[in-house]
C-alpha cells in the first residue's frame, strides 16, 4: 500500500481477509476507499462475502466427536510429559 493507496492487485488480495475480519483499521479503511471507485472489485467483495454467509446459515459448526477430543487431549498430555513446554515454541 503506498500513500496514494492500494493497487487494484492489493484491493483484491485483501478480499477474504477483509471478509473475515483479519486486517488492521488502516487495512480496512484502504480496502473501501478503493472499493467505493472500483465496481469490479466491489463486486467480488459483495460476491464473497454473501458466499461466506451462506455457508454459515447452512453449514453449522459442529464439534468433534467425544473419542475424538479425548484422544487428542491424551496426545498432547502425553507430549508434555515427554517434551515440557517451552513458552518459545507453539507446539
Amino acid at each position: 500500500m503506498n500513500k496514494e493507496g492500494l493497487t487494484k492487485y492489493e484491493a483484491l488480495e485483501l478480499i477474504t481477509p477483509v471478509v473475515d475480519d483479519e486486517v488492521s483499521e488502516e487495512e480496512r479503511t484502504a480496502f473501501f476507499k478503493y472499493i467505493a471507485t472500483h465496481e469490479d472489485v466491489r463486486r467480488k467483495y459483495e460476491s464473497a462475502k454473501n458466499i461466506k454467509s451462506l455457508m454459515g446459515s447452512r453449514c453449522p459448526c459442529a464439534c468433534a466427536p467425544d473419542a475424538l477430543r479425548k484422544e487428542i487431549k491424551r496426545l498432547i498430555n502425553q507430549r508434555q510429559d515427554i517434551d515440557p513446554p517451552n513458552n518459545d515454541s507453539i507446539c
